[in-house]
C-alpha cells in the first residue's frame, strides 16, 4: 500500500476522507459501566476529537465537546447538577445537547446572549452494554439491529481493549485467516487437528502446515473469508468463517464457542494511531457463563489497558 493510500484509510480526525465516513455510523464511544449512573462525567477521545461523556441529574446521556465554550476548562471536571453539567471555572452550564442554560457569571445568567453560542454535541444511544455515538451530519442513519445489542442481558457481554494501533490494522487481523495457526497456534490447536496435546509435537511452521485451504468473497456489505482444514475424521473438515461489516466491525462464527454464540470486534479509532477494540459476545442458547466474562479481563487492566504489551 502507499503512504498516501494507507493516509487515506487511517486519517480519521474532522474534515479526512475516512473520518467523515466513520462519523456517518453510529460507533461505540464507551462501556456503559464506565459511566454508571451518578458517575462523574467522562473524557474520552473519539475520531481525533476530545469528549466529554455524562449522565445528567436525570439520567439523560450527553457527549459534548470536551472544553469549555467560554474560556476552554476541561469539562471532564464539571459538576452534574441542575439539570446539565456545569463548568468548575465560571459555572457556565449545559444539557446534554450542548445547550447553555445558564451563566452565573452574567447579570441574567446570559439569557440575552447564550442562545447564540453553540456547543458541539453528538447524539448517543444505549445498547448491550454500550454507549454509542453518531458524529456525522445531519439525521443519523437507522441504528443498527444486530441481535448482540438487542439480546436479554444474560446472553450478550461487552468489553474493550485498548490496542496501540490504527483501527484497520485490527481490522485487517480479524480478516487474516492464516495467522491463527501459527500466532496462536498452542495446543488445543493441536487436539482441533486430532494430533494430540504433546508439546513435543509443536513446530516451527504452525499447527498444520499445508492442510489449510483459504477463499473470501466480496459482499455487499463487506468481505467473508473462509479457512478449510482437514479433520482427523476421514472424509471431513472444519470451516472457518468471518464476516467484515464495513466500515470497522468483523463477526467471528458459532461452532467454536462452548455458549453457541459468536463474537464480534468493533474497532474504534481514538485517533490516527490508536484506537480501541470492542469486543461483543453473544450466546443464541445459554446465558454466558461467569468463567467466560472472567476470562474476558483476565489480560487486561481496570481501565482496559493490555497486561501484555509493548513496555513488557
Amino acid at each position: 500500500m502507499l503512504p498516501e493510500e494507507n493516509q487515506l484509510l487511517t486519517q480519521t480526525g474532522p474534515g479526512k476522507p475516512c473520518g467523515e465516513l466513520l462519523r456517518r455510523y453510529w460507533q461505540p464511544a464507551a462501556l456503559s459501566e464506565e459511566l454508571p449512573p451518578g458517575g462523574a462525567p467522562l473524557p474520552l477521545t473519539l475520531l481525533g476529537e476530545e469528549l466529554v461523556l455524562f449522565r445528567d441529574d436525570q439520567g439523560r446521556l450527553g457527549l459534548i465537546d470536551g472544553h469549555c465554550a467560554h474560556r476552554g476548562a476541561d469539562l471532564s471536571y464539571g459538576r452534574l447538577e441542575d439539570g446539565g453539567l456545569r463548568c468548575i471555572y465560571h459555572g457556565w452550564l449545559y444539557d446534554v445537547k450542548g445547550k447553555i442554560i445558564d451563566m452565573p457569571g452574567e447579570a441574567d445568567g446570559g439569557k440575552s446572549f447564550r442562545d447564540s453560542i453553540c456547543h458541539k454535541a453528538y447524539r448517543v444511544q444505549e445498547r448491550g452494554g454500550v454507549i454509542f455515538a453518531y458524529m456525522g451530519p445531519g439525521e443519523p442513519p437507522l441504528f443498527p439491529s444486530y441481535q448482540f445489542l438487542n439480546a436479554p442481558a444474560d446472553r450478550t457481554f461487552a468489553i474493550k481493549l485498548y490496542s496501540e494501533c490504527n483501527y484497520l490494522q485490527g481490522n485487517e487481523g480479524n480478516i487474516d485467516l492464516a495467522h491463527l495457526s501459527f500466532l496462536h497456534y498452542n495446543r488445543n490447536t493441536l487436539t482441533r487437528y486430532g494430533v494430540g496435546a504433546d508439546v513435543e509435537q509443536l513446530n516451527s511452521r504452525g499447527a498444520a502446515p499445508g492442510q489449510e485451504a483459504y477463499d473470501v468473497e466480496i459482499t455487499d456489505y463487506g468481505v467473508r473469508s473462509y479457512k478449510i482444514w482437514h479433520s482427523a475424521k476421514p472424509g471431513f473438515y472444519h470451516l472457518y468463517v468471518t464476516e467484515f461489516v464495513l466500515p470497522n466491525l468483523t463477526t467471528f462464527g458459532g461452532a467454536g464457542y462452548a455458549m453457541g454464540g459468536y463474537s464480534v470486534n468493533w474497532h474504534v479509532p481514538i485517533d490516527d494511531s490508536r484506537h480501541w477494540k470492542y469486543t461483543f459476545m453473544y450466546s443464541t442458547k445459554d446465558p454466558i457463563s461467569a468463567e467466560t466474562l472472567r476470562r474476558s479481563r483476565a489480560q487486561m487492566t481496570p481501565d482496559y489497558q493490555p497486561l501484555n504489551n509493548r513496555a513488557n
